[in-house]
């Protein structure tokens, strides 16, 4: 792993300082630069461009929180309001007690490096409680039936507005695409390291980067134009600032993480924490991360994964705190959610009239993604991706609005473009080695009269 993350010369050496990136390693890291300014230029030229039309890409026409971004504008505004309802001597009192855990964590990190795992842990439940104490003052109903993309987007904006910024639809559009945008380039990186991780193979890693780098273009390949309709291209891109990049950019790194060499405890709760807030931002991706928890134990063994539980349970009181003001609220309301939210009765028609994982894009990823199984080096690379595919796969197909919403699918879509990029390396071995011995059965002599 030296010669993919650096390695750090020895001391006394000649220049001393660490070297972050070997010189013959550079080509590899300028390319993947490459493919996350592509993955920012497209939504950026759409946004321009509109309301006008890009070539080969869905119209684009600019409006601030289209949908369930209306909803999850509103949730954050109100976690902004929020403090100022708690009152003066709430805010700093929380404020001092954080203040003394940071104290406490800096003197801890430097003193018991053995207990660094744990100063994380305290710090992610202390940020958690203070989140729910703001959580506890927003009392209406805001449309959004999770918090995490709320809370995330809601932080930056927070020291803007308590400086006397004015905030409104526009203005926070400014604020979100930012972030989305940031999760997206977020994600080329974590497809990297996963399928450097997964193959061993940099040339497979940034395929796999590439593949999702240019998937706002793919897409429309994969699938046809439908599968760019209802917001689907447009929610892929982060231009309608739902909470898909987010949930993927985070479930992503923790999956690149959790294939690392070394998984200390630092890295174990790391791991852990962004699948917990993973889970704050899409409920569903608990599933995933009690999947990542059972193979951690299975692989390093259920002590040594306690840190990875410990690190996700850290934000499970924030959706407990919005559960009332999220779901809980929702369940009575048909328009928005439907009486039977999961049946059997839905798998077929969610993957043959999905507006996008048709028949067609299942045989365009099926195929080359079981290929590129064979090609993952272990077997807890292959239970992690493919588990993840599984995992989140059967979940929604027993949903009842998943065919029209295919982007709850969208947090599954690095593994596949991982297996799908080792498949496609994996074919093109084959084709070379076919070719090659044709060549060389044509280039050999005939024995005569042997």
């Amino acid at each position: 792993m030296s010669r993919v993350l650096g390695s750090i010369p020895p001391r006394g050496q000649v220049g001393g300082g660490w070297r972050i990136v070997p010189r013959e390693d550079r080509r590899w890291y300028a390319a993947l630069a490459g493919l996350c300014a592509v993955r920012v230029a497209v939504p950026l030229a759409a946004l321009v461009a509109s309301p006008g039309d890009l070539p080969g890409l869905p119209r684009y026409v600019y409006e601030p929180t289209p949908g369930d971004a209306q909803g999850f504008y509103s949730a954050a505004r109100e976690f902004i309001a929020s403090w100022g309802r708690l009152g003066a001597p709430a805010v700093l009192a929380g404020a001092v007690a954080l203040l003394a855990v940071a104290f406490w964590a800096v003197r801890t990190w430097r003193a018991r490096p053995s207990a660094r795992g744990w100063v994380v842990v305290v710090l992610a439940v202390a940020f958690s409680l203070a989140v729910v104490a703001a959580i506890t003052q927003i009392s209406r109903h805001t449309g959004a039936a999770v918090f995490g993309w709320p809370l995330l987007w809601a932080l930056p904006m927070l020291p803007y507005r308590a400086l006397g910024g004015p905030l409104d639809p526009d203005v926070a559009f400014g604020f979100g695409l930012a972030l989305s945008l940031v999760a997206n380039v977020g994600t080329v990186v974590a497809v990297w390291f996963i399928g450097l991780r997964a193959t061993r193979r940099r040339s497979v890693a940034l395929t796999a980067a590439a593949f999702f780098a240019l998937w706002p273009i793919l897409s429309g390949l994969v699938s046809g134009e439908l599968g760019w309709t209802n917001g689907t291209w447009h929610v892929d891109a982060g231009l309608h600032l739902y909470d898909e990049p987010i949930s993927t950019a985070l479930v992503a790194a923790a999956v690149a993480i959790v294939l690392g060499e070394l998984l200390g405890p630092v890295a174990l709760v790391g791991a852990g924490g962004l699948l917990g807030l993973a889970t704050v931002v899409r409920l569903s991706n608990g599933l995933l991360a009690a999947l990542v928890l059972g193979l951690l134990a299975a692989k390093v063994g259920p002590r040594r994964a306690l840190p990875f539980l410990a690190g996700g349970l850290a934000f499970a009181p924030i959706v407990v705190a919005w559960w009332p003001r999220g779901y809980a609220a929702l369940f009575d309301r048909p328009d928005i959610w439907p009486p039977h939210p999961f049946s059997a009765d839905y798998v077929v028609r969610n993957w043959t009239e999905s507006l996008f994982f048709s028949p067609r894009a299942v045989l365009v990823l099926v195929p080359l993604a079981l290929l590129g199984a064979y090609a993952l080096r272990g077997r807890f690379a292959l239970a992690l991706l493919g588990g993840i595919v599984l995992v989140n796969a059967a979940f929604y197909s027993f949903y009842a609005n998943t065919a029209e919403h295919p982007r709850f699918l969208h947090v599954a879509l690095p593994a596949v473009l991982v297996l799908w990029a080792a498949g496609a390396a994996g074919l093109a071995l084959g084709l070379r080695k076919t070719l090659q011995g044709r060549g060389e059965r044509r280039r050999k002599p005939t024995m005569i009269g042997s």
